[in-house]
């Protein structure tokens, strides 16, 4: 598959090496840490930018363009990755709430719809929910945070995105037994 359509799907983003390493110990400094990914629409309003980590320039795009967008659903899983890669958290919850919302909504279960996404309808709702998960466990919803990604398994199990989540929420329970906390 050509760099030009893969951007034209969704695409992984790895969560920052700097919200990564907020949540990893000195007892792993030698360890390679296991970071979480969240999954950007490079078509969507902010898209591009998110892909470039320039994500001050994403949440403008988003709230200059995001409104009018013929896929919200994209919109708000851009404005849930944006939102969490500038640490706030409370609005990205809510835009990943309103992603996982705009999945389950009837008008997205069309053909054209998931033609022009890249996506499957039952990825999309995978997609969302793994983003809240984890938007879920940086806001220390532990609970929720696997509740979503087992949601989000059994939709797409044979979604990479999802297993690399699940490693990273092995990798950082592991990290925070071993912390003690």
């Amino acid at each position: 598959m050509s760099p030009q359509s893969r951007m034209r799907r969704s695409l992984p983003l790895a969560l920052c090496t700097g919200v990564t390493l907020a949540v990893s110990s000195a007892a792993f400094a030698g360890a390679r840490v296991v970071p979480f990914v969240l999954k950007v629409y490079a078509s969507a309003p902010g898209g591009r930018d998110l892909l470039a980590g320039r994500y001050p320039t994403a949440l403008r795009q988003l709230r200059e363009h995001g409104a009018g967008a013929l896929d919200p659903g994209a919109v708000n899983a851009n404005r849930c990755v944006a939102d969490a890669m500038t640490r706030k958290w409370p609005q990205a919850r809510v835009a990943c709430d309103a992603a996982v919302h705009s999945a389950y909504a009837p008008h997205f279960q069309t053909a054209s719809w998931a033609a022009s996404s890249g996506d499957s309808p039952d990825r999309r709702l995978a997609i969302a929910y793994s983003d809240r998960a984890v938007i879920r466990w940086f806001a220390n919803d532990r609970t929720g945070a696997r509740a979503d990604l087992a949601k989000a398994t059994a939709i797409a199990p044979e979604a990479g995105f999802l297993a690399r989540n699940e490693a990273a929420v092995r990798f950082h329970t592991a990290e925070v037994h071993a912390r003690g906390n």
